[in-house]
């Protein structure tokens, strides 16, 4: 496991346990500070309790939660964006579709929940740059006047996560970013999720290996809600258990 730089975020001895079903069972784990972590696992793994744990949409029924050095278990899902600046995309785009993506991001640059206060917002120079800045990370800004509901189901991807940008997160959490996009559009996903590591700490979960081998850094697996293995993604592909239980061929189409 890697060793360097600076822990963004800690999860010690993480569990959570509904009515008797144990979906994290004592999870350990470091992100750090501009790294592009994959989380893998099969269904039922318990990735997407860990990212409702991380946000705050669950309260772990034991366990530690550190961000950036500070004890976050348990805090409300809307301290955890607004103070905390964690941000996290959910697997299916959630856009205004009747607006255009440029007042998509503008709202979100602006912090701002309803268009009203956004239309009458000030936007400065540096304003603007930053949402020109956005709408060309995220390969919009040729599609800026384009209303979003009239994008394919990729672009409007795209802008969710363009959105997520626009609020400054220190931490990205991305749920299943590729999920309904065409092999080129994932492969476009997946080169501006490699550009935004660095200026970014990402967490992506993801089950099409594909994607994963392209972006991936370093992954984690999780499988029935225990950490089974992590590594760079060599070590993971030729890691016998790991093959055992998601990587080998399986009718999903997952293979070494």
């Amino acid at each position: 496991m890697r060793k360097d730089g600076k822990v963004l975020l800690e999860v010690k001895h993480l569990s959570v346990e509904f009515n008797g079903f144990k979906a994290l069972t004592d999870v350990n784990m470091k992100i750090y500070d501009g790294e592009l972590r994959v989380i893998i696992g099969p269904n039922g793994a318990g990735k997407t309790t860990f990212m409702d744990l991380v946000t705050g949409k669950t309260t772990p029924t034991s366990g530690k939660i550190l961000f950036d050095g500070t004890d976050i278990t348990g805090k409300q899902t809307t301290e955890i964006t607004g103070r905390y600046h964690i941000g996290r995309k959910f697997q299916g785009p959630n856009v205004f579709d009747n607006m255009t993506v440029r007042e998509n991001i503008e709202i979100a640059v602006s912090g701002y929940n309803s268009l009203f206060k956004c239309c009458f917002f000030r936007k400065s120079r540096e304003y603007t740059d930053k949402v020109d800045e956005i709408l060309r990370k995220v390969n919009l800004d040729d599609y800026a006047g384009f209303a979003a509901g009239d994008l394919s189901h990729g672009q409007r991807q795209w802008l969710e996560i363009g959105m997520v940008i626009a609020q400054d997160p220190k931490l990205i959490i991305l749920d299943e970013p590729t999920a309904g996009m065409t092999a080129q559009e994932t492969y476009k996903t997946g080169e501006m999720i490699k550009q935004m590591k660095g200026e970014h700490t990402l967490i992506v979960v993801e089950h099409d290996m594909d994607f994963v081998r392209q972006v991936a850094e370093y992954v984690t697996v999780l499988n029935y809600g225990k950490l089974l293995a992590e590594g760079t993604m060599e070590e993971i592909q030729n890691n016998p258990e790991v093959v055992a239980v998601y990587l080998k061929e399986d009718g999903g189409g997952r293979h070494v």
